[in-house]
């Protein structure tokens, strides 16, 4: 194991994250790779170079930055492809109701090793279930849509937060989401999700999402 994949390691899960959100479809189910080339070029120069540099082995970064960048993040693309290889699709029944769809998400967080619990479904002020691991406090609201997921989820998703008193807002979807709700989602530091991400959300929360 090389200096590059040892590096890599201790940050994979995290990148393999980012990819995954990074390279997640547009509402219009479009996918670009621009952002996730600048996210890992901003690693290799701001984490990996100074190891190299530490370790005086940066003479070849030196004398061909750009091809040696671009070589690197194919090395880390595969690192991750090796060790945190992208989980299969969860595929979900349309017949499935809002309230299953919440029952369903509670029970992989719970999985994930979350105390999570649905809310009463009145006086909640948009909160479906509250999630709480490590002395974070979630709060989620669930949508199960056929079509895309807009503004007003995340208005009420960041409403739910303050009421409860949770620094963290997230909205979890089976669709996607509109470039406005993902616009207001960014502004108010709410969290938007694909269910498939559920297991991952202690993860996601603590290099995505922005307390309120």
């Amino acid at each position: 194991m090389d200096l590059t994949e040892r590096a890599a390691l201790k940050h994979v899960r995290t990148l393999a994250t980012k990819r995954a959100h990074m390279l997640s479809p547009d509402e219009y189910g479009n996918v670009s790779e621009d952002a996730w080339d600048k996210h890992l070029s901003t690693f290799i120069k701001k984490t990996l170079l100074p190891e190299f540099q530490r370790r005086k082995i940066d003479h070849l970064f030196a004398k061909d930055p750009k091809r040696h960048l671009s070589r690197l993040r194919i090395r880390i693309n595969r690192i991750i492809d090796r060790y945190q290889p992208a989980e299969p699709a969860v595929e979900l029944d349309d017949a499935m109701t809002g309230r299953e769809f919440e029952l369903y998400c509670r029970n992989v967080l719970q999985e994930a090793g979350w105390h999570a619990a649905l809310t009463p479904g009145s006086g909640d002020q948009g909160a479906d279930i509250i999630a709480e691991k490590d002395d974070r406090r979630v709060v989620i609201q669930c949508k199960f849509y056929n079509g895309t997921v807009g503004n007003k989820a995340v208005q009420e998703a960041y409403a739910a937060a303050a009421f409860q008193d949770a620094p963290y807002a997230v909205v979890v979807t089976n669709s996607v989401f509109t470039k406005s709700a993902h616009q207001l989602a960014h502004k108010n530091g709410v969290l938007l999700m694909h269910h498939t991400d559920l297991p991952r959300l202690d993860l996601i929360v603590s290099s995505g999402a922005k307390p309120h």
